[in-house]
């Protein structure tokens, strides 16, 4: 890349960052010094990642990374509600919110980068990732994971200070889409699908929230591995978008080139695939420097030998040091430690030191951070709990609430049952802290909220294993029980990274422990703590109230109890479809038009519960949609507005969401696409003017090489889902 383009844009970033006049022009002529006065060996160095990269030497301090999915991926940190149950909260602001005090435990634990967000649009729900992603629809998926960046890095003047961080985007691109829902899957996919589905979430991260680095995705994308592939990583990313930030590789994908797609003929050809598409740094777990990097003595050979030139080395080199830069490292207390120098310790043994040892191990060097003297009193903060518990109750789902079943009553509900493997183990998801801050189950929960006077007990019934010896414990408790809460779904055994399925059922014998309790008479609720949608029929035919919780992080049994006795009302959305069963994946809202009316055999067709679907303890009315203006020009504006009311005995929020369908179009486009959508809080009785905005981003899609408004009419649809939408047409000249 052109050095001038960099200065530029590290001139930009260091002006937004409130760095003086005179820094921001000096840092291109420092980082120029910088790599002037470094070995080959010290060059590549900086390329590594998750690993020790700090040069005393040279004054170059460590840039630490982690994951932080749900919460920064440290013991005793905030574990927020998993991202599947973020983004059914359908609440920007409160994504936002909850991404500027991630970053803030996460500087607090000395962590300057997290590998969050993962911007996947979920097309096959068999994937074990799923429970990562914010689900099936592209502009949710884009609005959530672009909240959270900017939550995480900061915006304006607040962008990289001390108290927020770098946001990775990932997985770039179409992971989302994999073939038998396999986890690393080859895909071929279209121009027009890739840019209209899965590169849609992240041109929003990179417009809207300015996304500072990109991870390439594990697998081969119409026969290319992504961490090859210059269409992708420089055609689109750099030269279309203009984005210039930092791209660091996924774990050992590098080596992958060779090891697994034999794209490249040897290890330092491999090395030279990742610097040309401009992957800047090397994630390898579990590798000190050895010769499983491909960025180390692979990369110093292949620059020896001529295949790598140095200057693309260099321009490597550069991001790293412009994003050290950019976080005010240089400037931090971290520059004066050099435990983070495994050049200048390569094999001390100390125990007090990250040496190479160690870093071959695994044990010091994962998340190499110096953590601040009041980490603890940073990441104990009471609001970071409470704000904990907001996304927890705004992430719960009401699914089923036949007969007003719920909320609970206390005075009626003297002997509670909680039966289910989901009742009293900790359910977080993957990428959660070895030890949480703390955990509250649903029997805690349960415990807690009833006090002394009301007997709580529990019985797990059955796991995840084929037994049903235990079942009738459970059975015996329901009945003499006044209400069982039902706690079943899945756990990080059964839905996590590289755990994907052929099937879509409760795993284990969970169907018959539900079947069980029905047959008691007794009422009972059944709760879902679960990381994908589950193929539910029968309980969503015979149970009376279901709630959908996926994993709600530390808060999970005060969240989820608190819904149950009323003192929440229910406002979530799912943000993916639910099956009846797994022949009818792949299942989104989303499809284009099949070509035959569709006739299952002996098979309802529909999903059992749609996206955008979530019932509440209290009834809206939405009135019709009405356009400010009816026609705009392809560059125009418009506003819709409509009216919503709380019909029904309780305050509460609801969803407003807009769909847009273009009536005539070059390309078939599907009957329904969400573009927009807003929360409103309504008091029994209470009506509100909901206002949408509608623009090009509304109205636009990607056909033969560009994003275009076509002009013709438009039907503009309101409500809260995708059933039972109220519509108006819209022309565009």
């Amino acid at each position: 890349m052109n050095r001038k383009i960099i200065l530029v844009f590290i001139s930009l970033i260091t002006v937004s960052n409130g760095f003086s006049q005179k820094n921001h022009m000096d840092v291109e002529i420092k980082i120029d010094k910088l790599i002037a006065k470094m070995t080959l060996e010290e060059k590549v160095h900086q390329l590594a990642t998750q690993y020790p990269n700090a040069n005393m030497r040279l004054g170059i301090p460590n840039i630490s990374a982690n994951e932080c999915l749900h919460g920064i991926k440290m013991n005793h940190a905030t574990v927020f509600p998993q991202a599947i149950a973020m983004a059914s909260t359908w609440d920007l602001d409160l994504i936002e919110r909850m991404g500027h005090t991630v970053a803030k435990e996460s500087r607090a634990f000395g962590i300057h980068q997290c590998y969050t967000p993962m911007l996947a649009v979920v097309r096959d729900i068999r994937w074990g990732r799923t429970e990562e992603s914010y689900g099936e629809d592209p502009y949710l998926v884009g609005k959530i994971g672009s909240s959270y960046i900017k939550g995480l890095q900061g915006m304006g003047d607040k962008r990289f200070d001390k108290d927020h961080i770098l946001a990775t985007a990932k997985h770039f691109v179409a992971d989302g889409e994999p073939m038998a829902g396999d986890n690393g899957a080859a895909h071929d996919i279209s121009d027009y699908t890739l840019h209209n589905v899965h590169l849609y979430p992240f041109r929003l991260a990179i417009k809207e929230a300015k996304v500072g680095a990109i991870m390439p995705a594990h697998h081969l994308l119409n026969g290319i591995p992504c961490h090859a592939n210059s269409d992708i990583l420089n055609d689109i990313l750099r030269k279309k978008w203009g984005w210039d930030g930092l791209i660091v590789s996924d774990n050992g994908d590098l080596r992958s080139l060779k090891r697994v797609f034999n794209y490249v003929p040897d290890w330092n050809h491999a090395a030279n695939a990742g610097l040309k598409v401009g992957i800047h740094q090397e994630l390898a777990l579990f590798q000190g420097w050895n010769e499983h990097r491909m960025y180390g003595d692979n990369l110093i050979e292949a620059v020896n030998k001529g295949i790598v030139s140095e200057s693309l080395l260099n321009n490597a080199v550069a991001h790293v040091l412009k994003t050290k830069f950019e976080l005010g490292l240089f400037d931090a207390d971290v520059t004066l430690d050099d435990r983070f120098d495994v050049i200048k310790h390569p094999d001390n043994g100390e125990p007090e030191k990250v040496s190479q040892h160690d870093a071959e191990m695994f044990k010091k060097a994962l998340y190499v951070g110096l953590a601040k003297d009041n980490w603890k009193d940073i990441v104990s903060n009471q609001k970071h709990n409470d704000l904990a518990l907001e996304v927890a109750h705004k992430g719960i789902v009401l699914l089923k609430n036949e007969g007003n079943l719920l909320p609970l009553s206390k005075k009626k509900n003297k002997k509670i049952a909680v039966v289910g493997p989901n009742g009293s183990a900790m359910r977080l998801g993957g990428y959660s802290p070895d030890i949480p801050k703390y955990y509250i189950s649903i029997v805690d929960g349960l415990k807690a909220y009833v006090g002394d006077d009301t007997d709580v007990s529990f019985a797990e019934g059955c796991n995840f294993t084929p037994s049903i010896e235990n079942i009738p414990e459970a059975v015996a408790l329901a009945e003499s029980s006044d209400i069982t809460i039902v706690a079943i779904g899945g756990s990080e055994e059964t839905c996590r990274e590289n755990q994907d399925r052929d099937e879509l059922g409760l795993p284990g014998p969970q169907q018959k422990l539900v079947e069980a309790i029905h047959a008691t008479g007794k009422p009972y609720v059944v709760v879902l703590l679960n990381g994908r949608p589950l193929s539910i029929e029968w309980i969503a035919e015979h149970s009376k109230a279901i709630v959908e919780g996926w994993y709600l992080g530390q808060e999970t049994g005060k969240a989820i109890v608190n819904v149950l006795f009323g003192e929440v009302n229910p406002s979530g959305k799912l943000p993916i479809s639910f099956p009846r069963n797994v022949g009818q994946v792949p299942l989104f809202y989303n499809k284009l038009q099949t070509g035959r009316p569709r006739d299952i055999y002996n098979s309802n067709p529909e999903p059992l519960f749609s996206f955008g679907y979530g019932l509440s303890y209290t009834t809206f009315e939405i009135g019709e949609p009405k356009l400010e203006k009816s026609t705009i020009s392809i560059d125009g504006n418009t506003t819709v507005s409509v009216s919503v009311k709380n019909t029904g005995h309780y305050e509460g929020e609801e969803v407003v969401q807009l769909y847009i369908h273009d009536l005539i179009s070059k390309r078939a486009r599907p009957a329904k696409e969400l573009r927009n959508f807003k929360r409103v809080n309504l008091k029994p009785g209470e009506t509100k003017i909901v206002e949408l905005s509608i623009g090009k981003q509304q109205l636009e899609y990607w056909n033969e090489g560009k994003w275009i408004v076509e002009p013709g009419t438009f039907k503009v649809m309101v409500g809260a889902g995708i059933e039972n939408l109220k519509a108006t047409n819209l022309v565009v000249k």
